[in-house]
């Protein structure tokens, strides 16, 4: 029995610095290299289900793709590619985080599900990218080096995927005897001719391929481009399945910046000018406040010739930009008062008044929604006010609490995330025709143009409206009907669209 050499006493540092000098890369790496490293460095030696997995989500996309309108067909894809990928995962993974996985990554999916849009297919690719970090380095990264270790990954397949075929078939050369694997292959296929025969004799459709086979029929340019297809999803694919850092590149670090200012800047933003700035700015504020609450209500009046629906229209998207600025100076300069409580109080005051322009901006829009209906950017407009009311909440907390620039990032991230994965599931197109048309009076007609635009979603509103008024919509010169395209196929449904079928071929046959 051999026995194996072992030196002990060795010091840390020399064992960190020979880990590569190991033969085999699948070797674990111990100390504090494992963490200098990904995890997925460790595990060079690729799976042995790589290429299988390759060819049958080749297939699958194929089936799903090739000439077909896009729909569900997104999402089955996309949870094969992350089951793919989680089975194929360097270690293997646990019951629980097979578990955890996949209903993430069915959460990020479920929008495409509602329909596919724009919107909807970004959280799918986002779910596929934290699939692919949690994979390939097993722990949290920042969101940039994640997006970049995303587009190494959908760049680096055409280049990688010849080499790696190249050296499968060179191994293979050079492990088998060409000479002696050539006669292993005269018995099966003698055989199999014969049996090919037997069978094309009974089966007029394998007769008919063989035909179109020994015709080269196969070659026709609708065929090339089916064959380039699959070239180009194989390449995309397989850096998936391979999660490996020479691949996707170690996780950069962060950019260090200097701590120190330079003395000119220093003159000028310090303590006593953050103090005299504060002071400033809830006097200006305040006057904006008392100004905006008398016209609102009807104490003031507004200049002559201007509107109220103007008026409204015209405070609504400054007052944002300023509440913004607001807060980037509140998180720049709050270090500069924290010990001096007045100080901090004029902070709080100012930050609770742009609060405040924040909620009349939004009231000001509803304002000019009134007099004027409501439209896409309109409702972008009151989602946007939103997130900002919600980012000076959150700057209130970091200001208030001492938290770190990193936390107040992460947490206006997670709140931008959950409000665009709610509008997902929102028929915006549905809620404006309605609007409008439930608030249209004799003096405020809607504007017919812009609801016949909305497309086939607002439909069944503007069927309701032929019925109650007797006369058909979308009946203009420059503009007609929305024409509705029903589900040829289950790859391109979506539950929105199934509704409004449904909905549709209810009305008609009724």
């Amino acid at each position: 029995m051999s026995r194996q050499l072992v030196i002990n006493g060795v010091p840390d540092c020399i064992q960190q610095d020979g880990w590569w000098l190991a033969s085999d890369s699948t070797n674990a790496v111990d100390g504090s290299s494992r963490d200098q490293i990904p995890r997925s460095a460790s595990f060079v030696k690729r799976h042995p289900w790589a290429f299988p997995a390759l060819a049958l989500l080749t297939l699958l996309a194929d089936w799903l793709f090739w000439q077909q309108n896009l729909g569900l067909s997104v999402v089955l894809f996309a949870l094969a590619l992350s089951s793919s990928i989680l089975a194929l995962k360097p270690g293997g993974a646990s019951r629980r985080e097979t578990v955890t996985a996949f209903v993430f990554e069915l959460a990020c999916n479920l929008p495409v599900v509602e329909q596919l849009q724009p919107m909807s297919f970004l959280f799918t690719v986002i779910g596929i990218i934290v699939l692919i970090v949690w994979v390939a380095y097993g722990r949290v990264i920042e969101w940039w080096q994640a997006a970049w270790a995303f587009l190494r990954l959908s760049i680096v397949g055409p280049f990688v995927l010849p080499v790696t075929i190249a050296g499968e078939i060179k191994g293979a050369q050079t492990k088998v005897d060409l000479k002696q694997q050539t006669k292993a292959l005269i018995l099966p296929l003698s055989i199999g001719l014969v049996f090919l025969f037997l069978l094309t004799s009974a089966n007029p459709i394998l007769e008919r391929f063989l035909d179109q086979f020994a015709a080269l029929e196969f070659l026709s340019p609708k065929q090339i481009w089916r064959g380039l297809f699959w070239i180009a999803t194989a390449s995309l694919i397989w850096p998936y399945l391979n999660l490996r850092e020479k691949w996707l590149g170690p996780v950069a670090k962060a950019p260090e910046f200097a701590s120190t200012r330079s003395p000119w800047l220093s003159s000028i933003v310090n303590a006593e000018s953050v103090r005299n700035s504060l002071i400033l700015f809830n006097v200006l504020f305040l006057v904006q406040t008392v100004m905006d609450i008398g016209v609102l209500t009807g104490g003031m009046s507004l200049p002559d010739g201007m509107t109220f629906a103007r008026y409204a229209h015209r405070g609504a998207y400054p007052l944002v930009a300023t509440a913004l600025i607001a807060g980037v100076f509140a998180i720049a300069t709050h270090k500069m008062i924290k010990e001096n409580r007045f100080q901090q109080k004029l902070l709080y005051l100012w930050l609770g008044q742009n609060l405040f322009l924040v909620i009349t901006a939004a009231y000001r829009l509803s304002l000019y929604v009134d007099a004027y209906t409501l439209t896409y950017l309109r409702v972008s407009a009151f989602i946007w006010m939103l997130l900002v009311f919600a980012g000076l909440i959150l700057t209130l907390v970091q200001v208030s609490q001492s938290k770190s620039i990193s936390w107040l990032v992460r947490s206006n991230l997670v709140v931008l995330a959950a409000t665009l994965y709610l509008c997902c599931f929102v028929n915006f197109a549905y809620v404006i025709a309605s609007y409008n048309l439930q608030n249209a009076t004799a003096e405020n007609r809607f504007d017919e143009r812009y609801i016949c635009e909305l497309g086939e979603q607002a439909l069944p509103l503007i069927l309701e409206q032929d019925r109650k008024t007797g006369t058909r919509m979308c009946m203009g010169y420059h503009y007609g009907r929305p024409i509705f395209e029903p589900i040829s196929d289950w790859r391109d449904w979506g539950f929105r669209k199934w509704r409004l079928q449904a909905y549709l071929g209810e009305k008609l046959y009724r």
